[in-house]
């Protein structure tokens, strides 16, 4: 058995309870507990691999849904946004760090994590948003100064909806 499967992290109280209470706490036990913590984990810093392509469409389709309302509120071609009185740009740029970057993160993560999922024009579609992701952020968070970057895919709109689309 590797190192790290028979590796469990714990206090200095927990583990010298654990250590000196060994019918309390059987291997199955300690197994259980670490394999349960590597699953919440897991979910919280990264994406599940799906079995169905609706399961996967579900676990992207809400920050699909923030970054579209986000962006139509406080976007650059939002109403407040031509209305040279409001904060709409400090807002946007606000709103980009926010919430868009991080979303798109987590959409390329739940897409990465499922591309046996996905049909090879899917494929296609998740690179264009790939880099869509990659010079939003360039300019958004690093400064670049660009004015070419590609806009959002709108098949990303559709991606996973159909089976085998």
């Amino acid at each position: 058995m590797a190192l790290e499967q028979n590796l469990i992290l714990l206090c200095l109280i927990c583990h010298k309870i654990v250590d000196s209470e060994e019918d309390a706490y059987p291997v199955e036990l300690l197994k259980k507990w670490k394999s349960a913590h590597e699953a919440r984990i897991s979910t919280a810093f990264g994406a599940c691999s799906f079995d169905r392509r609706e399961e996967a469409r579900s676990a992207m389709e809400s920050f699909l849904r923030s970054n579209r309302v986000t962006f139509e509120t406080f976007g650059p071609y939002s109403e407040t946004a031509w209305n040279p009185l409001s904060d709409a740009v400090d807002v946007w740029r606000v709103r980009v760090r926010e919430v868009i970057i991080p979303n798109n993160r987590m959409i390329l993560k739940i897409l990465d994590s499922n591309t046996h999922l996905l049909s090879s024009g899917e494929m296609v579609t998740l690179e264009k948003f790939r880099v869509h992701v990659d010079e939003f952020e360039r300019k958004h968070v690093f400064g670049a100064i660009s004015s070419s970057i590609p806009k959002f895919p709108e098949e990303m709109n559709e991606m996973l909806r159909r089976e085998g689309a």
